[in-house]
């Protein structure tokens, strides 16, 4: 039996809030290189400060896909209650 548009978009949901913790997990890995061991000088800190503005959109992003889930499924069961084709 195949699986109801909710339980579909539930797993879904499931495999991008998993994606998207693979992600923020990798991001977060990134600064700790930054520095002296790694490489510095003005180059160094340019290159930083453009992708600190790049985390900081990418993590909102992420962040509002996340809080965006619940009622993306809440839409698809009050349509299925409904019967109605979004």
């Amino acid at each position: 039996m195949e699986p109801s548009p909710v339980e579909q978009c539930r797993a879904d949901m499931a495999e991008v809030a998993d994606a998207a913790g693979e992600i923020l997990q990798a991001l977060a890995a990134v600064p700790p290189l930054f520095g002296e061991p790694t490489w510095h000088g003005a180059a160094a800190d340019r290159w930083a400060a453009d992708w600190y503005a790049r985390y900081a959109v990418l993590v909102r992003l992420l962040h509002d896909v996340l809080a965006e889930q619940p009622h993306l499924i809440t839409r698809l069961e009050e349509a299925e209650r409904r019967k109605v084709v979004l």
